[in-house]
């Protein structure tokens, strides 16, 4: 219903005034829920950090990692420190590019599966 009538105000080039607009998208509310990501991103890299609770879980990430380093295209940097494995993927543009989002949401997926596999 939103939608149409978004469309129709477009199609038909008329001015929404301010009190059409509020019976589109009532004030205070988004018409999108954005889903809150635990990287960090700076100006030309992403990083994160994941912590395991046992150590083959952990090897068992980093082999994984490992394994999508050789076949992706982004940068990537492994840093181990006890239970943690940092994950730093640097920008081979001056920012950060659709290549290291994709490299980012690969990489949580390996953490999932690995999560999952060694479930108890």
């Amino acid at each position: 219903m939103m939608l149409q009538m978004l469309m129709e105000n477009y199609l038909n080039n008329s001015p929404v005034n301010d009190q059409e607009k509020n019976k589109i998208i009532p004030k205070g509310e988004n018409p999108i829920k954005v889903k809150k990501s635990q990287w960090q991103s700076f100006e030309r890299k992403m990083q994160r950090v994941y912590t395991f609770k046992r150590t083959k879980t952990q090897e068992a990430f980093v082999v994984d990692i490992l394994k999508y380093k050789r076949e992706s295209d982004a940068e990537i940097e492994l840093r181990l420190k006890n239970d943690q494995v940092a994950i730093i993927i640097h920008a081979l543009s001056p920012n950060v590019s659709e290549i290291e989002t994709e490299a980012a949401s690969d990489i949580d997926k390996i953490r999932k599966d690995v999560a999952y596999y060694f479930a108890k």
